[in-house]
C-alpha cells in the first residue's frame, strides 16, 4: 500500500490537544510524525515557592526551587501524567522507530481513544477511533475482529455523543460481518445484535428493535442459560424496548426480575443491578408510584456514584431523572440540586450542545420557573435556545418548542 492510500485513512497522528479542544491548527508537516521533544514548561518559581500548571494533552507539573547546602540551587520537578498522557509518550517512541502505520502504533492507538473517552475527550477520542478504524479496515479487512472491535467503540460514542443514526450504520456493519463470520448463535454475534436493537430503539424504531431484542434473548438463553450475566443484559433490554412501546406493567416486571437477579448472582455493585434498578424505578415513576420511585432512584444515584464515579454520565443521567421525580413530589430546592449537578456535570464532559445538556438544561428551567424564579428559568431557557439552533437549526421541532418556552418565561416576567 502506498502512502497516498495510507493518507486517505485519516489525518490523526499525532497532535496533542488540550480539554475542549474543536480543532487543530498544525502544519500538515507537524501532523504528520508524532513529536517525542519534551514539553517546555516555565522557569523555575522564586526561592521556596512552587509554580505548577498543565501539560497540554499529558498531564500536569509542579516545579519547587530552594536554595540548598553550599548556595546550590535545588529545582525539583515533578510530573503527574494522566493515562492518555502516558501512552501518547509511548506512542510517540514507538511510531518514531516504526512509523505512524505499524500495527503496534494503532493497538496502542485503539487504547488511547478509550483513555480519553474515560478522560472526556470525546473529540478526539473519535478523531482517533475513526483512524484506528480506517487503518485496520485497510490492513486487516472488515471482518477482522480487531476492526469490528474498534467500529463497535466508534458506534458506542457516537451513540453516547447524541448521533444514533451514525452509530446504526456502524451497529449493522459489525452485526452482519459477525453474523457471517461466527455465525448467529456466537456470543460476539448476540452482543452485536443487542446493541443494535439499542441503537435502532434510539432512533425510535421500535417494532424493529423489539424484534431483534426478542431474538437476542430467545438465542442466548439457549446457548447460554437462563442466569447467564448476558441473558440477563438481553432481557434488560427487552425492558428497554417494552417501555419504549408504553407496555410499562410488562416492562416494569422484567426490570424487577433482572434486578433481583442481578444482584442474587453479580452483587450489588454490578452494572446491570444498577442499570436495572434505576430503569425499574423510572417505570413506576411513569405508574404513579412517584415517592416510592424517588427512592429507588436516590439509591440508585448512591450505587452509580460507588460504582462508577460522580462524574459518569450514567451517574449524571441519574440525578437528573431523580430531580424529575422530587419535582413530581413538590421538594424544588432539592429537585434543583440535582437538576444543577446533572448539567453542570454533562456541560462539563460534553460542552454545552450536547443533546443530554440541553434536556437537562429545560427540566432545570421548568423547576426555576414552577417556583417564581423567572430570571433563572428565562437565563437557562435562553441558554437551550441557543443550543438547539447551533445543533439543529431555527426550524428544527425541538428549536420551535424551545423558544415558545422562553416566550412563555418572558412573558411571564411582564
Amino acid at each position: 500500500m502506498t502512502e497516498t492510500d495510507r493518507a486517505g485513512r485519516g489525518r490523526w497522528p499525532f497532535r496533542r490537544r488540550g480539554r475542549g479542544a474543536r480543532s487543530g491548527t498544525e502544519s500538515p508537516a507537524a501532523r504528520s510524525q508524532p513529536s517525542s521533544a519534551p514539553v517546555p514548561g516555565p522557569s523555575p518559581a522564586p526561592d521556596g515557592t512552587a509554580d505548577e500548571g498543565e501539560l497540554e494533552g499529558l498531564g500536569s507539573y509542579r516545579i519547587t526551587h530552594h536554595e540548598g547546602e553550599d548556595g546550590i540551587p535545588v529545582v525539583n520537578v515533578k510530573l503527574s501524567l494522566t493515562p492518555s498522557g502516558m501512552t501518547r509518550m509511548k506512542l510517540g517512541h514507538l511510531a518514531t522507530e516504526h512509523g505512524p502505520h505499524h500495527p503496534e502504533v494503532v493497538r496502542l492507538s485503539f487504547e488511547l481513544a478509550q483513555q480519553l473517552r474515560q478522560e472526556g475527550e470525546f473529540d478526539e477520542a473519535e478523531e482517533v477511533l475513526r483512524w484506528v478504524v480506517a487503518e485496520r479496515r485497510a490492513d486487516l479487512g472488515p471482518a477482522h475482529p480487531d476492526t469490528l472491535a474498534a467500529e463497535t467503540a466508534l458506534a458506542s460514542l457516537l451513540r453516547d455523543r447524541g448521533r444514533p443514526e451514525d452509530a446504526e450504520r456502524l451497529r449493522r456493519s459489525v452485526f452482519a460481518q459477525r453474523e457471517a463470520t461466527l455465525g448467529p448463535d456466537h456470543p460476539d454475534t448476540l452482543t452485536a445484535l443487542g446493541d443494535l436493537a439499542l441503537v435502532v430503539l434510539a432512533l425510535g424504531q421500535h417494532e424493529e428493535a423489539e424484534r431483534l431484542a426478542r431474538t437476542a434473548l430467545q438465542r442466548r438463553t439457549r446457548v447460554l442459560g437462563s442466569e447467564h450475566k448476558d441473558t440477563l443484559g438481553s432481557r434488560n433490554t427487552l425492558a428497554g424496548v417494552l417501555r419504549a412501546r408504553g407496555a410499562l406493567g410488562e416492562a416494569g416486571a422484567l426490570y424487577l426480575s433482572v434486578l433481583r437477579d442481578a444482584e442474587r448472582l453479580l452483587g450489588r455493585k454490578s452494572e446491570l443491578s444498577l442499570t436495572a434498578r434505576i430503569n425499574h424505578a423510572a417505570v413506576q415513576y411513569h405508574l404513579g408510584h412517584v415517592a416510592q420511585a424517588a427512592r429507588s432512584m436516590r439509591d440508585a444515584v448512591r450505587q452509580s456514584v460507588d460504582i462508577k464515579g460522580v462524574g459518569h454520565p450514567d451517574t449524571l443521567s441519574a440525578h437528573a431523572t431523580l430531580g424529575a421525580m422530587l419535582q413530581a413530589l413538590g421538594k424544588v430546592e432539592e429537585a434543583a440540586a440535582e437538576l444543577r449537578a446533572a448539567v453542570v456535570g454533562m456541560e462539563r464532559l460534553h460542552g454545552p450542545d450536547h443533546p443530554d445538556v440541553l434536556k437537562y438544561r429545560t427540566s432545570l428551567a421548568a423547576t426555576f420557573f414552577n417556583t417564581g424564579r423567572h430570571a433563572q428559568a428565562e437565563e437557562e431557557c435562553r441558554l437551550v435556545v441557543a443550543g438547539y439552533e447551533r445543533l439543529y437549526g431555527t426550524a428544527d421541532p425541538r428549536t420551535v418548542k424551545a423558544r415558545e418556552n422562553l416566550r412563555m418565561v418572558r412573558a411571564a416576567r411582564g
